[in-house]
């Protein structure tokens, strides 16, 4: 990634009159064990952040996931290798976090068990826990259903530096990590750039904005590169999403309480363990928005009792 692609993408990016940030590859080896070392970028003004709390600092982020995935295809079209390279299941790794997931749905049936309101959720949340490792495992293989690109993978808030102007706003953003990116569904980053981003409150307001941006640019950057082939609509976008929303639903699961915790407060590996109970189970806002989501996730048959 950092020796080859990314060097092309930048160079394919710089023709059409755009830059794409990356730290520079300085050396690497496979052999006796694997080393990376990278350019340090501390001293260029690139700081790291927390969630982004406005729809104008996610403007950059979207941008480079755009360009991204963009740059991807074009490479893909001239290097019949390329796919083949990056086209393995990630799954199984994610899938060993399961002390993390099974607490995230333990506490979630907590719910269910405590509060009448959420009752009718049980049956739907345990077939979806039933059929999660399936479903995760399959979701990194190539896409049957949209366009292919190379996703970054692990696209969240801190895998991401920014400029910031004299303000506190984000003006740039650069992408750090792409240690697991793979040859999928866009689906997985957009997931990530809703889920894992912003703060909840822009996501509420921006949801159909953000995806809508990205579907502008990401076509945008096809069209200014040269692609010749049939490029998805926005509906095609939108169908791939929801056909793969059981990872939104995985999110909410394991990393939304995280947002409502004191961690400075609390035993997080003995969180993670279950020896404790997760105290964000009585907050009123996180049970509102878990109510909120889980019915959504219901209304659309991304949870389903059938």
């Amino acid at each position: 990634m950092y020796s080859k692609t990314l060097p092309e993408m930048a160079r394919m990016l710089k023709e059409i009159g755009e830059e794409y940030k990356y730290p520079r590859y300085i050396y690497g080896t496979l052999q006796p064990r694997c080393i990376l070392i990278l350019e340090d970028i501390s001293d260029q003004g690139w700081v790291m952040g927390d969630f982004i709390s406005t729809f104008d600092e996610m403007k950059p982020i979207v941008k480079d996931i755009a360009m991204f995935h963009a740059a991807s295809v074009m490479i893909e079209r001239s290097d019949p290798t390329f796919a083949g390279k990056h086209a393995y299941s990630m799954g199984e790794k994610f899938m060993a976090f399961e002390g993390m997931i099974n607490k995230g749905f333990g506490d979630l049936m907590q719910l269910t068990a405590s509060y009448p309101e959420f009752a009718h959720f049980a049956t739907p949340l345990e077939k979806f826990k039933a059929n999660l490792r399936e479903f995760y495992v399959t979701l990194y293989n190539p896409t049957q259903t949209y366009q292919n690109v190379l996703i970054h993978g692990d696209f969240h808030s801190k895998n991401m530096l920014h400029q910031v102007d004299a303000d506190g706003r984000h003006t740039d953003t650069i992408l750090l990590d792409y240690q697991i990116c793979c040859w999928t569904t866009p689906a997985i980053d957009l997931y990530y750039l809703l889920d894992m981003i912003p703060t909840q409150q822009v996501k509420d307001d921006h949801r159909s904005e953000l995806i809508y941006l990205y579907y502008q640019q990401y076509t945008d950057f096809l069209k200014r590169l040269g692609f010749l082939g049939k490029i998805p609509t926005l509906l095609d976008l939108q169908i791939e999403l929801l056909r793969f929303a059981g990872l939104e639903m995985f999110h909410y699961a394991i990393f939304s309480a995280f947002r409502y915790l004191d961690t400075t407060a609390i035993d997080i590996e003995g969180l993670l363990k279950g020896e404790i109970d997760n105290p964000v189970l009585n907050n009123p806002e996180f049970k509102k928005l878990m109510h909120t989501e889980l019915t959504r996730f219901l209304h659309q048959g991304t949870l389903s009792s059938v």
